[in-house]
């Protein structure tokens, strides 16, 4: 079965089977600049991607995601001393989430969950989230809730050693939930922030 859309007169999409990498079977949409022959593949998630978390945000305080029903969620996993790709996806993530309309920003709820614990402490947080937009929760927690939400959203980190210390290896995706926590798509770390904020109105009513 496929389903196309219209953005505007600019977007085509239309949905494809796929399947991504470590077993992942999800769908994928095709984002079609009109009159330009350029495609982009978005990938929808599997529904076995997400769920529960108990975790601290920045301001010490412990959350869950049930503080978060009723969101859009746009998600990241990353390490705020990450040199290059996390400041990269994340700054990405603020600039479509600038570009999506008011209406929907105020929907979405944008996550930043650190892949390490061990040095992401609150107050690191909350001055590295702060360097993108307000609206940014940072969450940390304990190696268990953090190993534990990880799994569930089926995220790759690991530590690397660097010299006297570490750094860490990972996935770089930007998961969007629905409102009920089913995962509704996928961005690669070579999606735009203009494809993120073109694909993210076109999924409303598929959660």
């Amino acid at each position: 079965m496929s389903y196309q859309y219209r953005l505007k007169r600019f977007v085509i999409l239309s949905v494809l089977g796929l399947t991504l990498g470590a077993g992942v079977a999800a769908l994928s949409i095709v984002v079609e600049q009109k009159g330009q022959g350029r495609k982009e593949y978005v990938p929808l998630i599997a529904p076995t991607i997400g769920g529960a978390f108990t975790l601290i945000d920045q301001d010490g305080k412990t959350v869950t995601d049930q503080d978060f029903a009723g969101k859009y969620l746009l998600i990241y996993f990353g390490f705020a001393s990450c040199p290059a790709i996390c400041p990269t996806d994340l700054q990405k993530m603020t600039e479509a989430y600038d570009a999506l309309p008011k209406a929907w920003q105020q929907r979405i709820q944008p996550i930043f969950i650190t892949i390490d614990p061990e040095r992401d402490t609150p107050a690191i947080l909350k001055n590295y989230v702060g360097l993108f937009m307000p609206q940014l929760a940072g969450l940390t927690g304990t190696v268990e809730q953090i190993e534990a939400v990880k799994k569930a959203y089926k995220v790759y980190g690991a530590k690397v050693p660097e010299g006297d210390s570490y750094t860490m290896d990972h996935s770089a995706f930007i998961y969007f939930m629905g409102p009920g926590g089913k995962p509704m798509a996928m961005f690669k770390h070579s999606d735009t922030a203009a494809t993120i904020a073109k694909t993210i109105p076109l999924l409303d009513g598929l959660d």
